[in-house]
């Protein structure tokens, strides 16, 4: 089999990949050249818990009753385009809200991202080696406010870096890994991003899908702590890894439906989500 179709079988199966619920997780193979690609992603979290620090507490005794447990949708659309054999540009951007009962609620556009995608390496061309790519990303800030318990972000411009490593062990099996940081601006720590995924296309239209992904920003300020006030939301530590499973199902060569779940595993300073369900529909042209 000549790369060519190698890279068409790939790009196709991309498109029924799970988009990752509350993770990173960005591809390492890049779209053919010339092709664009729209997904139109929506999902839905709650949870009846929080870490303050590295404490669980109940999200009603948090809020003193205000509370039982907190909600966020969020609707995203992303753009991607492959501007040559080893270029890509996407973009991103949402909408989301926040319920925290009684107690606090917000809603508006999530930070954009802006990113570029430049492959080092290509395991179609040179067999025996992985694909590497390097990502580079602007984050454009949203217009909700960050300083509060129902806040959709750190609501700071910023940038991000990132190394992705990927591996089509089989035509139906593909491993990945992604090792990445964020800097915000306004005193926001800078964030460590990893990023683990596999892939097994178990039929010819059908795929599943596993990952696990950690995000833990820097500093040591806890919510709570010494130092810590309302308006310091967005400096303080906060962690969180997350397991996620998906189901794809490639409804076309250029067309494909995802359904993934996740949960949050740990945390530090960060909602407990105990539930996290989200659906994507992706566009291939």
């Amino acid at each position: 089999m000549t790369t060519k179709p190698l890279r068409t079988l790939l790009a196709a199966a991309t498109l029924a990949l799970p988009v990752a619920a509350l993770a990173e997780g960005d591809s390492p193979w890049l779209p053919i050249p010339g092709a664009f690609s729209l997904s139109l992603n929506h999902t839905e979290q709650s949870a009846e818990n929080a870490y303050i620090g590295s404490t669980k507490l109940p999200v009603s005794a948090i809020t003193g009753g205000a509370a039982s447990k907190y909600k966020r949708a969020t609707t995203s659309l992303r753009f991607g385009y492959g501007l040559s054999d080893s270029v890509s540009f996407d973009a991103a951007v949402g909408f989301g809200k926040v319920k925290v009962g009684a107690a606090d609620s917000d809603r508006g556009r999530t930070d954009a991202v802006l990113g570029a995608n430049w492959r080092v390496l290509d395991e179609f061309e040179q067999p025996g080696v992985p694909t590497l790519t390097l990502r580079g990303a602007a984050i454009l800030k949203g217009d909700y406010d960050g300083d509060r318990l129902a806040a959709l972000g750190n609501a700071q411009n910023g940038v991000e870096l990132a190394v992705l490593l990927g591996k089509q062990i089989t035509p139906a099996f593909a491993l990945w890994v992604e090792v990445g940081a964020q800097d915000r601006s306004g005193g926001v720590p800078t964030a460590v991003i990893f990023d683990l995924g596999a892939r097994l296309r178990f039929a010819p239209q059908w795929s599943l899908s596993l990952g696990y992904s950690d995000k833990k920003y820097g500093g040591d300020l806890d919510i709570g702590g010494p130092g810590f006030t309302p308006a310091r939301f967005q400096d303080v530590r906060a962690e969180r890894s997350v397991a996620r499973l998906g189901v794809g199902y490639a409804i076309a060569a250029n067309h494909g439906l995802a359904l993934n779940v996740a949960s949050v595993l740990s945390g530090r300073n960060t909602v407990r989500d105990d539930q996290v369900v989200g659906l994507s529909y992706t566009v291939g042209f």
